[in-house]
């Protein structure tokens, strides 16, 4: 029995060395990266990546604000500069949500539909696209959103935060259901215009999105992808997973160029985001 149990502990033993040599060749794999010149002067002019205070200050922006680099550089005014694009500045207002499909509001305004694995932050973004803090309800806890929520901004667009998946601690048959919900949404929806598909900056697209990003290209599905949580890793290694990302998905034809690559703490790249998403809004001219 203790031979057993010996011979057991050294089989586990072997097997993490082995995923540690995985996981180890997949960093190596990643740091090799290099990415285009391109990609690295837009993480820079966007101050994307985790910064000092002093280099923002240095930049132009107002530390003492929240989302500090989601204003205009320099600005004379001690407030926040107001949202140049006028379709983000309605209020944001929560008017259905949905466990069933059959609970779908009826297609009217245009959908911008906002997925990813929990807890990359969804949420966050929507809140920090509006400036409207508090209107979705963010948590550390992942899982939280388990329905499909719609948002109207004003008479111009809809914003729909989808429910997470991959989200560990839920019932597997809950898990099932949100699965199959999403799917159904992004395969069939009448009106859905572009799912922006959030993926963790530090962690890369996983197995999950990938499902998802074969389910939209199968359903002719737009999608454009959104990096998140940039503040959290360094300007190298955003680059370098934005470059990771463009080259995996170059042959995709429902991908929308380009990807784009925010933080709602800091307020990088939120102001190119709107842009890139206002020509979606109803009567908006590109």
């Amino acid at each position: 029995v203790l031979n057993d149990i010996s011979n057991q502990k050294k089989e586990e033993k072997k097997e993490v060395e082995e995923e540690d040599k995985v996981e180890l060749s997949k960093n190596a794999q990643f740091r090799a990266i290099k990415p285009s010149p391109s990609i690295l002067s837009f993480v820079e002019d966007n101050l994307l990546g985790r910064r000092r205070d002093v280099e923002l200050r240095r930049a132009g922006y107002n530390t003492e604000l929240s989302a500090p680099l989601d204003d205009i550089p320099f600005s004379s005014s001690s407030e926040r500069e107001r949202i140049e694009e006028s379709v983000f500045r309605n209020k944001m207002e929560f008017f259905a949500a949905a466990k069933v499909s059959s609970s779908f509001p009826p297609p009217g305004l245009p959908e911008i539909a906002f997925a990813g694995r929990s807890n990359v932050g969804k949420s966050s973004l929507l809140n920090a696209l509006t400036r409207q803090w508090g209107v979705v309800r963010t948590s550390d806890k992942p899982g939280l959103t388990q329905t499909i929520n719609f948002f109207k901004l004003g008479t111009k667009l809809c914003l729909v935060d989808l429910p997470g998946y991959g989200f560990a601690y839920a019932k597997e048959e809950v898990k099932e259901a949100w699965e199959e919900l999403v799917k159904e949404y992004v395969s069939t929806r009448i009106g859905l215009k572009r799912v922006c598909l959030l993926i963790d900056t530090k962690w890369g697209m996983k197995p999950r999105d990938h499902e998802l990003i074969h389910l939209m290209e199968r359903y002719q599905t737009k999608y454009q992808i959104v990096l998140t949580k940039t503040d959290m890793v360094f300007p190298l290694d955003v680059a370098r997973r934005a470059m990771q990302i463009e080259e995996a998905l170059k042959e995709h034809r429902s991908v929308v160029q380009p990807l784009m690559m925010v933080s709602s703490k800091s307020g990088a790249g939120i102001r190119s985001l709107r842009t890139a998403l206002v020509k979606i809004a109803r009567f908006v001219k590109p």
